[in-house]
């Protein structure tokens, strides 16, 4: 190993392509120049004549909008894959960002030809973790994935996204944009949508993500009250059931019904007759029943 002063200009930057560099931290890194001087050395390895830069991306580039003449690099000699894995490796503490992983390890699986198990060794982790950041980068969408490294998706997020098929994810990230929902909305909303029952409900979903939200988390705190009882839990439950069910026709109905034929609509119209005389049937109970409960007591 040896130091030396460098232009910060002269280094090779080739591999910060594997690293994120957010306009903050820059500016931070700028203060911290200007105001303390370089606290430690950037980190380059000497490939025929160059010097590529490892470690130290944010100061780097800091000392370049400073117009710092030099900067003190810790030369070291590295194959091209200690070369990557040296930036991974000289930020454990402080830790990557998981875009910066997932590019990390599909590189030098993709590029450098590595088996899981050789890149677990290089970056000195398991097996299991490498083989899931090689599966999110796979199996994410690359507008996700952009979406990420911009920092307009979180990283829970995006492991929720990704357990849903490319397209659905890109599409439900969209409507979660769209309506503006948070993080944690992000992930629940991805759940009802693994959990929905058939292509109707997803559709739903999809239509009315906050309506969708608030019935189910409003209904199992509810539910599980223990003022209710046996017997008005089950009502409770059976009550949201039928609204969830008459919000789906309603989304559905909105959707069009396309051409139909004079017996499908006659089918359909007797059908909706007694499915509304069935509803106001149960409602009705049900109010009368909560009428008198109510006078009794």
């Amino acid at each position: 190993m040896e130091l030396r002063r460098v232009a910060p200009t002269a280094l090779d930057l080739s591999l910060s392509r594997l690293r994120q560099l957010p306009e903050g931290a820059v500016r931070r890194k700028e203060e911290s120049l200007r105001s303390k001087g370089q606290l430690s050395p950037l980190a380059a390895a000497s490939s025929e004549g160059r010097l590529v830069l490892v470690d130290g991306f944010l100061r780097q580039l800091a000392a370049v909008r400073l117009g710092l003449e030099s900067v003190l690099v810790e030369v070291v000699e590295l194959s091209p894959t200690q070369m990557k894995a040296q930036v991974y490796l000289r930020n454990r503490e402080r830790g990557l960002r998981l875009i910066e992983e997932c590019r990390l390890v599909r590189e030098l699986v993709e590029v450098d030809r590595l088996s899981q198990v050789e890149v677990g060794d290089v970056l000195e982790r398991h097996k299991s973790w490498v083989c899931r950041r090689l599966s999110l980068s796979r199996e994410v969408s690359a507008h996700l994935l952009e979406d990420l490294s911009l920092g307009l998706l979180g990283e829970g997020s995006l492991r929720k996204l990704a357990q849903l098929p490319a397209r659905n994810q890109e599409e439900l990230w969209a409507v979660c944009q769209r309506d503006g929902l948070g993080s944690k909305e992000v992930r629940a909303l991805a759940e009802l949508w693994l959990r929905a029952p058939d292509p109707e409900s997803r559709r739903y979903l999809l239509a009315h993500p906050r309506e969708a939200l608030r019935l189910a988390g409003g209904a199992e705190p509810t539910s599980e009250d223990p003022r209710l009882g046996k017997a008005g839990r089950d009502l409770l439950g059976s009550l949201l059931t039928l609204r969830r069910i008459a919000l789906r026709v309603t989304s559905r109905v909105g959707e069009g019904l396309g051409e139909l034929p004079p017996e499908a609509l006659a089918q359909l119209e007797k059908v909706t007759q007694r499915a509304d005389a069935d509803c106001r049937a149960a409602l009705d109970a049900v109010a009368a029943r909560l009428r008198a409960a109510g006078g009794a007591s």
